[in-house]
């Protein structure tokens, strides 16, 4: 490893601030190595510093941070050979559960160093021009991102927090939908676009998807109450089939959405938007991580 030229990307504000004791961590544990540090400080500094990196010959570029972050620097390494790396600070941590990456970055720092690794190369996501790498959705899941986003502690309280709020504030919303395999027009409670198996803090609506398969693991809920609403999600923790005849479960790699919301969520992260049309499209194997 130490042959390698490792370039971190680290945001500060990470983890409440946890990203500053990962930097000088980084500094002691990689002393002797051929490494730079890059620091964020605004938004889209992440895909910024990656493309900086490429150009500067970096052998691996490490993503320091949430899921944002995360997302802006995997942005800039579609479809190139350089490595990502992923040290997870962040709340969600979607992607890096689904690799089983570990999830302390003491532990995912010294897996780095001592080349417990390997690399592989995954499917990723894309909804008009922004890519995903773990899920997006539209609805329910992305009025509560939205109410998260105010919420002063990042943790899995907070998130259930911002759910009950949005029980009280959204209202279901008309989509339009088509694919090769399903198509649905009619009001829903929301539709989520799973690459990968988890949304983050471990909670799976797609236990079984894959990050190599060529395909979406697609669920849409219809128009219902809140307390059937309640026992799908009910369902979905304990992974049981509770409130299925509400469920749309289907593959895809391509999908066609027009909807009257203006709810997205891509990889956990509120995105205003004021598209009604959404085009969804699989890149199969476009991304090269490591994995422990």
């Amino acid at each position: 490893m130490k042959d390698k030229k490792i370039h971190f990307i680290v945001n500060p504000i990470s983890g409440k601030g946890l990203g500053k004791k990962v930097k000088n961590r980084i500094e002691e544990l990689f002393a002797d190595f051929d490494k730079e540090i890059k620091v964020t400080r605004k938004k889209d500094d992440g895909y910024k510093f990656a493309l900086q990196s490429i150009k500067e010959g970096a052998d691996i570029i490490v993503s320091c941070g949430g899921d944002g972050t995360l997302n802006e620097v995997a942005t800039a390494l579609l479809n190139k050979e350089i490595p990502l790396a992923i040290v997870p600070i962040g709340s969600g941590n979607g992607l890096a559960r689904h690799l089983h990456i570990p999830l302390t970055y003491e532990k995912a720092l010294q897996s780095l160093k001592t080349s417990q690794h390997t690399s592989k190369k995954i499917d990723c996501g894309k909804i008009n021009n922004i890519y995903f790498f773990s899920n997006a959705g539209i609805g329910f899941d992305a009025h509560t991102v939205k109410e998260y986003a105010h919420q002063k502690k990042r943790q899995l309280a907070g998130y259930v927090k911002s759910a009950i709020a949005s029980v009280f504030k959204y209202k279901p919303i008309q989509i339009d939908m088509h694919s090769e395999t399903k198509n649905f027009k009619g009001k829903a409670m929301m539709l989520n676009i799973s690459n990968s198996n988890c949304l983050g803090y471990g909670f799976s609506i797609s236990p079984k998807a894959s990050l190599q398969d060529g395909k979406f693991d697609v669920n849409l809920i219809t128009e219902c109450s809140w307390g059937a609403f309640g026992l799908i999600g009910m369902g979905y923790l304990l992974n049981t089939n509770i409130g299925s005849k509400k469920k749309i479960f289907f593959k895809s790699n391509q999908l066609e959405i027009e909807f009257d919301g203006k709810y997205l969520q891509i990889d956990g992260e509120y995105i205003p938007t004021n598209a009604k049309k959404l085009t969804v499209s699989l890149l199969p194997q476009s991304l090269k991580v490591l994995v422990a």
